[in-house]
């Protein structure tokens, strides 16, 4: 099988440089065949993905980097039958490794991926929309939202406060800060919300979204729990809706929300579902793994059960 890394140097500000020197070593001390790939620019993970999923051969995944740099890989992948992906944390956040339950360090990863043939097969989500008249989509591991949830990813993208808190390795409360000043500044939209889930459809109306995130993993945004129960093999996603409150209460509620206490708080609703469509009146802020979408009107999530074979727990 073949190895091919695909490396983020520049992930948590330069530091992930460190850790590539250190499984770099490791892999020439092992007498490891492998092929890498540095990022350079936005999307070039993507095409080392495609590149090097497009033959139709078997092909060990190892992606280093952030939730973003994972991400971009991820919509790479063109076989997911024959690919067999490792992500290698090395960002601030890393809540995708962390949901899916991968433990240990960066190295300690790798070196159970090399040395075991197992892996585990995870649900992946997909957020579909209109660009331009034409329907486009864009597939998740940790998560994908609208409103104050992506506007906050946008934010983070190229925020100076991350970049400063990333030296202290606090690069992940950078969510949480940015959070509270969107709460009171972001417009909310009304919106239609059809949930589909075990053959049944559900269709309700909404005032004020405040936030829409369908999640795969419990936490995003450097381990805020916005769906405690969600695992990565259930078959179905989560979502968790802010809405109908007003700007004072859910900035009230972020506590509970920290500490994954708010299932049953008024405002906040917890659904399963396996496709759920979002019609709002305004367009609204989308990311998917904290990578910015665009601003759309109407998307729909769905779950993609067991797509994603994963290595190395």
């Amino acid at each position: 099988m073949e190895n091919v890394f695909i490396v983020n140097k520049a992930s948590r500000t330069g530091k992930a440089e460190g850790v590539w020197n250190k499984i770099e070593e490791y892999l020439k001390s092992e007498g490891v065949d492998y092929e890498v790939h540095f990022t350079a620019k936005a999307y070039d993970a993507t095409e080392f993905a495609k590149n090097a999923t497009s033959s139709g051969e078997d092909v060990h995944l190892f992606v280093m980097g952030g939730d973003g740099t994972l991400n971009e890989a991820l919509n790479g992948i063109v076989d997911f039958e024959h690919t067999l992906y490792t992500p290698l944390p090395s960002g601030s956040a890393n809540d995708f490794v962390k949901g899916i339950g991968l433990e240990g360090s960066t190295l300690d990863i790798l070196k159970r991926a090399l040395k075991d043939d197992g892996f585990k097969s995870i649900d992946i989500g997909k957020v579909t929309y209109n660009k331009d008249g034409e329907e486009q989509s864009r597939l998740f591991g940790v998560s994908s939202g609208i409103g104050v949830d992506a506007y906050v990813c946008l934010q983070a993208l190229t925020s100076k406060l991350k970049t400063f808190l990333n030296k202290f390795g606090l690069g992940s409360a950078t969510y949480g800060l940015l959070t509270v000043g969107d709460i009171f500044t972001m417009p909310f939209s009304d919106a239609v919300v059809t949930t589909y889930f075990d053959g049944k459809k559900e269709e309700r109306n909404i005032k004020s979204t405040i936030f829409a995130a369908a999640m795969n993993c419990p936490a995003e945004g450097g381990g805020i729990p916005m769906a405690p129960k969600a695992t990565v093999d259930s078959g179905y996603l989560t979502a968790f809706i802010a809405h109908d409150i007003s700007r004072i209460k859910c900035f009230g509620l972020l506590p509970f929300l920290v500490a994954g206490k708010h299932e049953g708080k008024n405002g906040f609703d917890l659904l399963k579902f396996n496709k759920l469509e979002i019609s709002m009146d305004d367009q609204m802020c989308v990311h998917a793994d904290g990578e910015h979408v665009g601003f759309y009107k109407k998307i729909t999530f769905e779950c993609l059960p067991s797509k994603l074979k994963i290595r190395g727990f």
